[in-house]
């Protein structure tokens, strides 16, 4: 009897393990381009999008992505959230000096359902024809990439944060509206995402040979050329040793990625260090994240232990887990935000608010707002100094 075609392809796919440092962090961030009414640019961001793929200094590279406006910042392999931080506001001063508007949002709340201009390139364009009519709107991510000396270690924090990611999810949630109403949920880009193929939730994995395998068989089913078209919420990146959190929505405030990239940080390290027990199955998981993606930090989920709490409980053990490993070496002030959020009402009910009070003209506005304001170039056109960290 032949070779089944996951066999072949797990011969072809056996990912070396690059190590790729001792939980360093870098951040790929993904910002809309709008004109002056607040408009997605699309094919006409394309200019724009062409002279930024240009920058490339120390703080980072700035590229396109598969929606023709939109921009992916990316950071150096950073040590700590704050050197994120400023890597990211630097590359965005470049992009607003260039003449470009920002929105970071996880889904624009007005652009109308269908209108996408895809960035041409082979890969984007065999994956918008494979997606066929999925692609209705351009969706923007916070994604953070923590750096594993090994493999045991990665898939040792693979496990925990697997479990974690709901939280990350509700902490992030940032896009109640799309297509110019409410959508009832606090991460409207969560759902977009998940009527594509292969973006899914992180399946339950216990070694590195079980991720190859799962992988393999994946890429043989779906017929793609590598691993990076399989699109899970936390993945393994052997070729840079990291693993990639995906699940966070683009934030208009660099405090907040900073609050979220340290909190990932922490976690990753803690969970590393200090492993669960028990893995929650793949139902509970599931089940955890839908809640998440509908009520943000409202949401009551299964915590590790089988027993359900509010997510906001969840999110103060996480936060006093990481603040543990990141607290000793002078990591954690970062996560002060972290801690604001999980008392306060969240961005949703924020842009909820904005919306009653003055529309969604309003909210477009106050999102391009917040993005720009947070470049060290607005900073030090309004006298507010050029720190990392906004108030």
């Amino acid at each position: 009897m032949g070779a089944t075609v996951a066999e072949v392809v797990v011969d072809t796919f056996d990912p070396t393990f690059q190590p790729g440092g001792e939980f360093s962090v870098g951040v790929e961030e993904e910002l809309l381009l709008v004109d002056e009414q607040g408009v997605l640019l699309g094919a006409a961001a394309t200019p724009v999008v062409q002279a930024l793929r240009r920058v490339t200094t120390d703080r980072g590279v700035v590229t396109g992505e598969i929606f023709a406006d939109q921009l992916e910042l990316n950071t150096p392999v950073c040590a700590n959230a704050d050197e994120v931080a400023r890597s990211l506001g630097e590359l965005r001063s470049s992009a607003v000096d260039a003449g470009a508007r920002l929105m970071a949002v996880g889904v624009h709340p007005t652009a109308p359902l269908g209108e996408v201009s895809v960035s041409r390139s082979t890969r984007y364009e065999t994956i918008a024809e494979e997606y066929g009519g999925l692609l209705r709107t351009p969706t923007s991510a916070l994604q953070v990439h923590v750096g594993m000396p090994d493999a045991d270690t990665m898939m040792s924090a693979y496990r925990g944060l697997r479990s974690r990611l709901p939280l990350l999810r509700a902490l992030s949630a940032c896009s109640p509206f799309w297509h110019g109403v409410d959508s009832g949920l606090a991460s409207a880009r969560a759902c977009i995402l998940r009527s594509y193929p292969r973006t899914t939730g992180a399946p339950r994995l216990c070694s590195w040979d079980e991720y190859v395998r799962r992988t393999a068989a994946i890429m043989a089913a779906a017929g793609v050329p590598d691993h990076t078209y399989v699109w899970w919420d936390l993945r393994p990146r052997p070729e840079l040793g990291t693993l990639e959190v995906r699940v966070m929505d683009a934030q208009p405030s660099l405090e907040r990625v900073a609050g979220l990239t340290a909190l990932v940080q922490g976690l990753a390290r803690w969970v590393a260090e200090t492993p669960d027990q028990e893995d929650l199955p793949d139902v509970a998981l599931e089940a955890n994240d839908h809640r998440a993606t509908r009520d943000g930090l409202e949401a009551c989920v299964v915590d590790i232990d089988g027993s359900m709490r509010p997510l906001r409980q969840v999110g103060t053990q996480a936060l006093t887990d990481a603040r543990r490993v990141l607290g000793p070496d002078g990591l954690d002030a970062p996560l002060a935000d972290i801690e604001r959020m999980l008392s306060e009402p969240n961005e949703p009910a924020r842009q909820r608010q904005v919306v009653e009070d003055r529309g969604l003209v309003a909210l477009v506005e106050d999102l391009v707002t917040r993005t720009q304001a947070e470049s060290p170039t607005a900073r030090r056109a309004t006298g507010k100094g050029g720190s990392a960290r906004s108030a």
